[in-house]
């Protein structure tokens, strides 16, 4: 079995969780059986998973893995009706939530999972000031799957977890830390397989653990990749059994992007090439990084392996530009300050003073406050017609053959999937250098442009000959659709995955 370390899998994901979808999915193809590994408690993860076409079979949490719940089950849906309340209780139904009282005094509440119609997702309990003093949480299957306890002060002292049938699983007690908030100090697995009681000081410290159960459970070699450095590489490190540990790099290893091959390496990343030689092997997303790292640890074992996959161009149909939005400019990524999005659309600003009608959308998500700066931005750039903040999409992939054009202007990226991606889809890409990514990807002149870092008028200048010259669209899309469906394939993809893992 392979095992792709995760922290989450959100509703909103970046390119890291991304890049294990489309693995797991990839190996899965191949009948090679391989599954996400996540660590946060999470009770919507099985409706989430399903917004990405993952099955349950595809995915083990660690928290289901103790709370005995990792089997697919059937889906039973709880309204609170069903929470057996006392006979005496008057129910005030509203959007979000139900208020139970008896009497004139409130007794619980019970909160809705967003966006269904009254199932339930917890019911909260007070005492007679109003004080929430218990609470249970309901997983999306339809099972209460915790109750969490608070003292006087209103603070989270334990958390109960159950298996399905309702047995108690887990618990996990809080003390207050030196801001008073809660602090784990002690979790309990009780009577783990008939062993007794299996006690831990955290999270940290049963994700260990739980690695080396799921090693354990395996009739066949286990093989581990690391997708989150600060998620998987301390535990791997602590597991010396004979499954196989890779650490798969999907950021910088470097903390100076413009020294790869001196400068400081990535705190979390660091440990591991410490002790490199615990390690079977690292994964990159481009050759550009691979070599960098060759060069710092002749040693180790490098490979630099596609995060993208596609069919080859025999079995798909290129959407042409003149079939798309005319003059439509696209960006996919977070909306944050080092991405340059003030960058981008002053950019913009001067293709729109040329061409007209152009427009851009922006996908991604970023904090409120930013994204209200930007905002503000586009009225004062007068461009509130042409630009769209569209906020992350879980089906992205349907939407590339809208667009003519994708942009990226940050400084400094780990080899970002929007851009094999769109290339994937015919869509020419202009962006400026940086490690790791553009290099790679474009094909300068062919594919797209890279373009001179902080030549924000050459950029836009570029991208309104490409709105303004169809012949030249018409060639830079085919050239993309054409190198990405040669060489990210899922069979060359494959093949070197195979090759790699089984050197």
């Amino acid at each position: 079995m392979f095992y792709f370390i995760n922290e989450y899998i959100l509703q909103k994901n970046s390119s890291v969780e991304h890049t294990a979808m489309n693995r797991v999915k990839l190996f899965n193809h191949y009948k090679q059986p391989a599954k996400i590994v996540t660590k946060t408690y999470d009770r919507l993860l099985h409706q989430t998973i399903g917004t990405f076409g993952l099955t349950d079979n595809e995915i083990v949490n660690m928290f289901d893995f103790f709370q005995e719940a990792t089997a697919p089950m059937p889906i039973k849906v709880m309204h609170t009706d069903d929470l057996k309340l006392p006979l005496a209780s008057e129910v005030t139904v509203g959007a979000n939530f139900s208020q139970v009282a008896e009497g004139d005094r409130s007794t619980s509440n019970v909160g809705f999972i967003p966006g269904t119609v009254g199932r339930v997702f917890y019911q909260e309990f007070f005492d007679g000031l109003g004080n929430v003093i218990e609470t249970n949480l309901w997983d999306w299957r339809g099972f209460k799957s915790a109750t969490q306890y608070f003292g006087q002060n209103g603070k989270l002292i334990l958390e109960r977890y159950y298996t399905p049938s309702g047995k108690i699983a887990m618990e996990q007690y809080f003390v207050p830390d030196t801001n008073g908030q809660p602090l784990a100090s002690r979790i309990i697995v009780k009577d783990y397989h008939g062993r007794g009681d299996l006690f831990f000081q955290n999270t940290d410290d049963l994700f260990t653990f739980f690695l080396g159960e799921l090693s354990n459970q395996d009739d066949t070699t286990t093989t581990f990749i690391s997708d989150r450095p600060g998620t998987g590489v301390k535990p791997l490190l602590a597991l010396n059994d004979h499954s196989r540990k890779y650490v798969y790099l999907p950021i910088n290893h470097a903390v100076d992007p413009n020294d790869p091959v001196h400068g400081t390496l990535d705190g979390f990343l660091a440990p591991a090439f410490e002790h490199f030689n615990h390690f079977d092997g690292f994964i990159t997303a481009t050759e550009q990084q691979a070599d960098h790292l060759r060069q710092r640890y002749p040693q180790a074992k490098i490979a630099a392996i596609p995060a993208v996959t596609l069919l080859p161009a025999t079995k798909t149909t290129l959407v042409t530009p003149e079939q798309r939005r005319a003059h439509s400019l696209l960006y996919v990524g977070r909306i944050a300050a080092d991405k340059q999005i003030e960058q981008l659309l002053r950019m913009f600003a001067l293709v729109k003073y040329q061409v007209p009608d152009a427009t851009f959308d922006l996908f991604g998500y970023g904090s409120a406050d930013y994204l209200t700066q930007m905002t503000d931005l586009v009225k004062e750039l007068r461009l509130t017609t042409s630009v769209t903040f569209k906020d992350y999409d879980a089906q992205l992939a349907d939407r590339y053959d809208h667009y003519q054009v994708l942009v990226n202007m940050a400084t400094a990226d780990g080899a970002p999937l929007a851009m094999p991606e769109a290339m994937g889809h015919g869509i020419p890409v202009v962006s400026y250098p940086f490690n790791y990514g553009p290099q790679a990807f474009i094909k300068d002149g062919q594919t797209g442009y890279v373009i001179d870092r902080g030549n924000a008028l050459a950029m836009a200048d570029k991208v309104r000959t490409l709105f303004t010259d169809d012949a030249q669209l018409t060639e830079m899309s085919q050239a993309a659709y054409d190198v990405a469906h040669q060489n990210w394939t899922r069979r060359k993809v494959w093949n070197r995955w195979q090759r790699f893992v089984q050197a």
